[in-house]
């Protein structure tokens, strides 16, 4: 097996070159994980992973509409065992907390606004969905309000996206010497790929208890919420350097990631319950083009 290893500067200088032969993709924003080591090498062929599906969907305490797609979803999930990985982002409009009618924290992130904006260029209206963000709806739009529609999306997402170029591999781990949280993912490629691509690793909690405001439900279950970013909000490009992926190349990375249990401003790492919290990671086109779509998507508990 041939290994390459990258050094830090090296893969700054990579970076570099990424954002000057890929002007279009928008430059992304970290949100206080490091990356500590990557490395390629070539192994033998693997044999695809079955597809799994992406939908990030945009949601509000105050929105009349969002725990019916909310319901949804949980449908939609059960009807796709394992295959579905869900983001729900509360930020801009309709999401903001109301403490004098019992909102216990901010569901809001940073990481959900820029989303919002560098990825889909608006503030969507809610609920909002896309589905590996492919283009499903009008001309290149990928976001679906009606969530009416969305099992029917999800079967033109799977007739559209069916199956994978990249085998995706996600495991997290908990360095208690250096008091961090280790989350390691490796790309395996299947199929010669030559569209310039990035890995998305976010941070998202299930089962907070907290009011929806609108309409006014006490102590709604919200499910997917984007806590954090790991990765830049729009990815890190992948072996930029390598015009084309070939069947047996191998990628990993390992980003560490440090919680402040003290911290209920940006982050809210105050309100987090550790039990609930897993990571979503997907391989995905650059984000700037017509086609954002999603190849995988895989998840995995923090602890």
């Amino acid at each position: 097996m041939r290994k390459i290893k990258f050094s830090i500067a090296g893969l700054a200088m990579l970076a570099a070159g990424a954002f000057s032969s890929c002007k279009e993709q928008p430059v992304g924003v970290y949100y206080g994980a490091s990356k500590s080591w990557d490395t390629m090498y070539v192994a033998s062929v693997e044999a695809p992973q079955t597809k799994n599906y992406y939908i990030e969907e945009f949601t509000g305490v105050r929105c009349a509409n969002c725990p019916r797609a909310a319901e949804k979803l949980t449908q939609l999930t059960e009807a796709h065992p394992d295959r579905l990985k869900i983001v729900a982002i509360h930020a801009l409009s309709f999401s903001a907390p109301n403490y004098d009618k019992g909102s216990k924290q901010d569901l809001r992130s940073k990481a959900g606004e820029d989303i919002a904006k560098l990825i889909y260029g608006k503030d969507p209206n809610k609920p909002n969905a896309s589905f590996d963000r492919l283009n499903l709806g009008t001309g290149t739009e990928t976001m679906l309000a009606s969530d009416a529609y969305w099992d029917s999306k999800l079967e033109e997402a799977m007739l559209e996206n069916p199956s994978t170029p990249v085998n995706m591999y996600l495991t997290t781990s908990y360095n208690a010497d250096a008091d961090v949280y280790d989350i390691r993912v490796r790309l395996a490629y299947t199929e010669a790929l030559a569209q310039p691509h990035a890995l998305s690793v976010f941070l998202v909690e299930d089962n907070i208890v907290d009011n929806q405001i609108e309409p006014f439900i006490e102590n709604f279950k919200y499910q997917h919420v984007l806590r954090q970013a790991i990765t830049p909000v729009n990815g890190t490009t992948v072996l930029d350097s390598i015009s084309v992926k070939q069947p047996g190349m191998v990628y990993e990375v390992l980003y560490q990631f440090k919680l402040d249990p003290n911290d209920a401003t940006e982050y809210k790492h105050k309100f987090w319950n550790l039990d609930n919290v897993h990571v979503v990671a997907l391989v995905h086109n650059l984000t700037a083009g017509d086609d954002k779509r999603v190849y995988q998507a895989v998840d995995a508990h923090l602890k």
